[in-house]
């Protein structure tokens, strides 16, 4: 029976149930029987008037007697409130049943009245024992049944039940049915059928399909299926496939056969699941080929994610995927010549793989080999920043877009389907942007210093010009547009000679809009205080910052070919921040930060450009050599087997080597003690009472390699994975075991059930498992080749195993390897690798689905899930100096200098410079 059958007949089923009407009799029966097994507790011996905690106690059809029991019903049904305060001198004295104390603290926590008459007695006792001395105190024993358990089910309860909605979540998304189903058969050539286990039953043009119909097109038949939101299926001959509406989106389940699907613009997404592969897209326009030995997407316009055993590789207008190795990729315009609009299709990938060309030949901004505004800048620099003149690639990519729109209707509707209307805005900002880069040169430097008090000193802008003589009236004029416009323009003063100026001009540095601009040879110089100025025109005359270490380290950016380029002197902020950081984090913290090695660092400096296609960011962060703190950790590059435990599909994984774990944890405890006087103490005394040392049998048995990962699910269970290099094994699992030890006898003196060990031997390994019986917490590991391997499950555990002795790995797959750098090393000293897009996709879009967000930022969210790629950042540390590097598109995290600074794609700049100068609604 075939999976889509079975779905059906658990969907007839459910609504069997849901629609099944219960007969109030049996209701009313049910509800009597709960109270009575509720009222009499079955478990325990019954209530006997010879038994002392049930004396007094009503029974059913005795009479009571007795101060103490007066008011107690004389019927074992408890029918009101009057009924339950009865029992509370009963329960207070400890004599009442366990099923009848149940009862009472359930309803006093539902009943005010109740629970303050429990009150009041309560307090009455405790001041009658007040005033009545007793000759001898007796320990009295606790009530059988008290607030703390029940507020101990309820809390297991919760937890229960957010577990369960965690896990049943994702399933209910994906296979409850959800919404109105609205699908019509828009054209039919030839027998069309609705197939059901029951009948078959003939479809044709405008007929309405029901939820749960599986459509087939018999031999040299076509058909068109239109779906609510105006997505069209075009369905080849033989083809076969059902449709299912969910909280997730729009399923379309390809059972085989080919289709071509025009998607329309959706909040949620629409997928294709063909068994092999599940396609996600979100208006955009590509074919699915579903056959014996496997699936063939192509893609027509737009963007489609293919995801293959929890694999996600993104296709754009002309590429194809398959999901078997014996199935060959053909022409796109092959795959779809089939179809009534093949032609359209054709011109269309025709025509945007002809603009992508033309796109790509666009000269762009090569890497940078000098520079002379970096000697220009003062000499209290700290801060620098210098980007390549972009506004030439900008505008001609502009004009070639425009020119092919103009000229091509099926790259006119494509753009007008995927994007905003388009406006007379861009005919406004276009020529200004390529007007200003061709009065710049190739670069754009901002510098920003720190005075002798540690005060940040305002940026300063400098940039070449090509012509310095009639840059001043072009910017002028530019600036009266934007005062025509009625746009806010700031208050420019143009400046002749910075140390010649007036001192009325001086006074004007109080406006926060005032700019002053100097055209030093051809160079313009623009700052918000006129003293910036001066200290270029003072650097004009003197070269000692040239001289400093801060320069000579981005200077050799430069000799290697710079691309966008941030740098900060930390040493001089340190120097001058000495002062400031005493009053804000204190003497001790101060000399915390000193043996954490903070203070030896001296400068970071980070280059991105493109290099053969590829986005490489780098970042050098060099410092004193020193013995000690931070800078001393981490190690020379070296191999690490520690990456051979985990799997090619991991989300997220860091490794690392270090020198000497021991000196590392010397120098934690090191600051640990100057930040808490008393740690020492407090250590010597654990190694006294315990004969445990952190040092010794903690750190000394390491060796210093050490992986993290996030290796599977994360629902319900973090798939994580510990592996640590371990030079002792005997000797750690001996102080694991004494530690476990100390914990349970500690444990035992608080009431608790502490941890549980259990070993199991696999051959010639020992498989431990550490389980905590207060929380249900987990560890398992095993000791294997010389490292500790550990997870949350053995079987996790074991799947790391297998990964390391089969080969795939994660440093062997083709995410992996796709990232790293042609840089001459064979090791790391450190990295971090991602690939997050199968974790954040689903949060993505739970978040872009919200009501609470704008349409704009929906598309902003899906965008950046959908562009997440796998990610390699890796670390080489050398003596006096770490260089980070990142060799894939975006760089680490995909926070590169490019996207904090918003520079997009070819085909959305124009789109962002549309939306910055559109006016906004106030």
């Amino acid at each position: 029976m075939k999976k889509k059958e079975l779905e059906n007949i658990l969907d007839q089923v459910t609504a069997g149930i849901r629609a099944e009407k219960i007969e109030e009799p049996a209701a009313s029966d049910a509800a009597q029987r709960v109270w009575t097994q509720l009222a009499v507790d079955e478990n325990a011996p019954r209530m006997s008037a010879n038994r002392p905690q049930d004396a007094g106690a009503p029974i059913m059809g005795v009479p009571t007697s007795g101060a103490l029991t007066a008011g107690i019903p004389t019927e074992g049904r408890i029918d009101g409130c009057m009924d339950f305060q009865s029992l509370i001198p009963a329960y207070l004295d400890n004599e009442l049943s366990e099923a009848r104390s149940l009862l009472l603290v359930d309803h006093t926590h539902e009943c005010i009245p109740c629970r303050k008459a429990l009150k009041k007695a309560r307090e009455s006792r405790i001041a009658a024992a007040t005033v009545v001395a007793k000759p001898a105190r007796h320990k009295r024993s606790q009530p059988k049944y008290a607030l703390q358990p029940v507020v101990m089910r309820w809390g297991i309860a919760a937890v229960v039940v957010i577990g369960l909605g965690l896990i049943a979540l994702p399933l209910i998304q994906r296979y409850v049915p959800f919404g109105s189903f609205d699908v019509t058969v828009q054209a039919a050539d030839g027998p069309l059928y609705a197939v059901s286990d029951a009948q078959t039953r003939p479809l044709a043009a405008g007929a309405k399909l029901q939820r749960g119909d599986v459509i087939r097109t018999a031999k040299d038949a076509h058909a068109v299926v239109r779906l609510g939101d105006g997505t069209t299926i075009e369905m080849k001959d033989r083809s076969e496939f059902s449709i299912r509406e969910t909280l997730r989106g729009t399923t379309i389940h390809l059972d085989r056969g080919s289709v071509i699907v025009e998607a329309a613009k959706q909040k949620n997404h629409l997928f294709v699941d063909t068994g092999d592969s599940l396609v996600s897209v979100t208006g955009t326009t590509f074919a699915v080929n579903a056959g014996t030995k496997g699936s063939r997407i192509s893609v027509i316009e737009g963007e489609v994610h293919v995801d293959r055993n929890g694999s996600e590789k993104v296709l754009r207008p002309g590429e194809q995927a398959t999901t078997n190795a014996s199935i060959e990729t053909v022409p796109v315009k092959d795959e779809i010549s089939w179809s009534h609009n093949a032609a359209r299709y054709a011109q269309t990938l025709a025509d945007l793989a002809a603009l992508q060309t033309d796109l790509n030949a666009v000269a762009k901004q090569g890497a940078r080999h000098s520079t002379h505004l970096l000697d220009m800048m003062p000499e209290n620099t700290a801060f620098y920043a210098a980007l390549p003149n972009l506004g030439a690639t900008i505008a001609e990519s502009n004009r070639i877009i425009e020119e092919r729109i103009q000229q091509n209707p099926a790259l006119r509707d494509w753009f007008a389907n995927r994007r905003e209307p388009r406006g007379p805005v861009s005919n406004q900002v276009m020529p200004v942007i390529k007007e200003f880069s061709e009065q710049l040169g190739e670069e754009i430097a901002v510098g920003a210093g720190i005075d002798d008090q540690g005060t940040p000193v305002g940026p300063v802008v400098l940039a070449e010009l090509k012509n310095p003589t009639g840059f001043r009236a072009f910017f002028d004029s530019e600036m009266k547009k934007l005062a025509g416009e009625g746009k806010n323009a700031p208050q420019i003063q143009w400046v002749d000679d910075p140390n010649a100026s007036s001192a009325a001009s001086s006074t004007a540095q109080g406006s926060d809009k005032q700019i002053y601009m100097w055209i030093a040879g051809d160079v313009l110089v623009a700052g918000p205080k006129l003293t910036q100025l001066r200290a270029i025109a003072k650097r004009t005359q003197t070269n000692s910052f040239t001289s400093s270490t801060f320069y000579n380290r981005i200077a050799a950016v430069y000799r290697e070919g710079a691309g966008l380029v941030l740098a900060a002197d930390l040493e001089k902020i340190i120097a001058y921040t000495k002062g400031l950081r005493r009053i804000a984090v204190g003497e001790e913290r101060e000399q915390a930060l000193n043996q954490l090695g903070v203070f030896n660092l001296k400068s970071f400096v980070v280059d991105q450009k493109d290099t053969d296609g590829h986005t490489h960011t780098r970042a050098v962060l060099s410092f004193s050599e020193a013995t000690h703190g931070i800078t001393s950790w981490l190690a020379q590059p070296s191999a690490m087997g520690s990456l051979d435990y985990i799997s090619p599909d991991a989300n997220i994984v860091g490794g690392f080597v270090v020198k000497n774990p021991s000196a590392l944890v010397d120098d934690l405890l090191g600051v640990l003690n100057t930040v808490c006087p008393d740690l020492n103490k407090h250590l010597n005394q654990l190694q006294t009472d315990h004969g445990l040392d952190l040092r010794k049998d903690f750190a000394a048995p390491l060796g210093g390699e050490y992986a993290f990962a996030i290796d599977g699910p994360i629902l319900p269970t973090p798939s994580w994975k510990l592996i640590f290099e371990v030079n002792d094994p005997v000797h750690l699992q001996q102080t694991f075991e004494r530690v476990v030890t100390e914990i349970n006898q500690q444990a035992a003196k608080e009431g608790k059930k502490g941890l549980e060990w259990d070993r199991a031997q696999s051959g010639d390994r020992t498989f431990y498992s550490l389980r905590s019986k207060d929380f249900g917490v987990e560890i398992n590991y095993v000791f294997a080749n010389g490292y500790l391997i550990a997870g949350p499950t053995r079987a996790l555990v074991q799947q790391a195993l297998a990964y390391h002795d089969s080969g795939t790995t994660l440093v062997r797959s083709a995410k992996f390897t796709a990232g790293l750098p042609a840089d001459g090393n064979a090791n790391f000293s450190a990295l971090i690798y991602h690939n997050l897009a199968p974790i954040v996709q689903p949060f993505a879009n739970r978040i872009a689905n919200s009501n609470s967000v704008s349409e704009d930022k929906q598309k902003a969210i899906a965008a950046m899930a959908g562009n997440m790629q796998p990610t390699l950042a890796y670390a080489y540390a050398y003596g006096d100096h770490i260089e980070f590097s990142s060799n894939t598109e975006g760089g680490p995290f995909g926070l590169s200098p490019a996207t904090l600074l918003g520079m997009p794609n070819a085909f959305e700049l124009q789109h962002l410079l549309e939306s910055s100068l559109r006016p906004q609604s106030k």
